[in-house]
């Protein structure tokens, strides 16, 4: 009888990770990346950011950027509560600042951290369907701003609607790869959790299938955003049935 060893927990544990971000159709840091270079030079701004709201909803994190400071707001956490960021995802509101040294918002220490301090910031919440605020879109001292605001926040809306469909696609391939894992750990006994083990590794039989509907969603995903949409749902639906027999 196989025993439940520190190396097969370790194994099993990366292999739950791995089956989630395998099978997402793109790599969302660079899906994410390549979004905030093109909002920079669509805005002709000194810098653009991403930053997604973490899983327990009281922080978030830039996962991208482009431009002055990117390297340095990279990676960096910050609680909601605390910068213009902050507040747009608290809020799920878009909002300009012609001058960011009068707004009590703007956490001019984590500027002062990346060693450029702006003075105008663009900002728009990523917006799932059900109104669910995703993360934000920031951008610095942009240029290319027309007199009405408010048709350059429509716009930096628009482009945060497209990115939410692509954050929600990538959390969903994760939970799929969350769902996988926990009928592994619901095995009866240790001889059903080897057997489990072995089948998902097996590229004959259900590691040959998942492969490929990792596959399919893929090329359905790449049609663009119709075809976002109808793989978000097909895995939802997935989820929800896998949820439903627990």
């Amino acid at each position: 009888m196989t025993e439940f060893t520190a190396d097969l927990v370790s194994l099993v544990a990366r292999l739950g990770n791995a089956l989630g971000v395998a099978t997402r159709p793109t790599a969302l840091e660079g899906e994410l990346n390549r979004a905030t270079a093109a909002i920079r030079a669509l805005f002709d701004a000194a810098a653009a950011s991403c930053a997604l709201v973490q899983s327990e909803g009281n922080e978030i994190r830039f996962i991208a950027a482009n431009g002055i400071g990117a390297t340095m707001i990279t990676g960096r956490t910050m609680p909601v509560e605390r910068g213009i960021a902050g507040w747009v995802a608290m809020t799920g509101q878009p909002i300009a600042i012609a001058n960011v040294s009068v707004d009590a918002r703007f956490a001019r220490d984590v500027a002062e951290e990346t060693s450029y301090i702006p003075t105008s910031i663009l900002a728009a919440p990523l917006l799932g369907e059900d109104g669910e605020v995703l993360g934000v879109i920031e951008v610095l001292d942009a240029r290319a701003i027309n007199q009405n605001t408010g048709r350059d926040l429509d716009i930096l809306g628009l482009i945060g609607s497209q990115l939410a469909a692509t954050v929600r696609l990538s959390t969903t391939f994760d939970r799929l790869g969350s769902v996988l894992l926990t009928a592994l750990a619901d095995a009866k006994n240790d001889e059903d959790f080897a057997r489990a083990l072995a089948s998902l590794a097996d590229a004959d039989d259900a590691g040959k299938n998942l492969a490929e509907l990792a596959l399919a969603i893929h090329r359905i995903s790449d049609a663009g955003p119709n075809g976002q949409k109808f793989a978000l749902t097909v895995l939802t639906a997935a989820l929800d049935y896998s949820r439903g027999r627990a």
